[in-house]
């Protein structure tokens, strides 16, 4: 059930952050389109080079924290980013 949450969630959270990007740059649709791949692709690269790092470097209890501390620092970016009226 989790995963199917999940799965669904992320889905939305794609579909939502390229359609913000193409209703920030409505004259430039291919150019917000390439540079969302782009920073998609980046993110999924680093987010694997800093994940193996991590994993290779420290303890099963330490993984789970470096999780804990990621998952606290996204929630601290979107709370903070949902204050300025310019990024709702």
């Amino acid at each position: 059930m989790l995963l199917a949450v999940w799965g669904l969630a992320f889905g939305g959270v794609s579909v939502s952050l390229q359609t913000w990007m193409i209703k920030a740059a409505p004259r430039a649709v291919e150019a917000a389109s390439a540079l969302w791949v782009a920073v998609f692709n980046l993110a999924i690269g680093l987010g694997s080079l800093v994940g193996g790092v991590i994993v290779n470097a420290v303890t099963l209890r330490g993984d789970l924290w470096a999780a804990g501390g990621l998952l606290a620092l996204a929630g601290v970016a979107v709370w903070s980013a949902r204050r300025i009226p310019g990024l709702r």
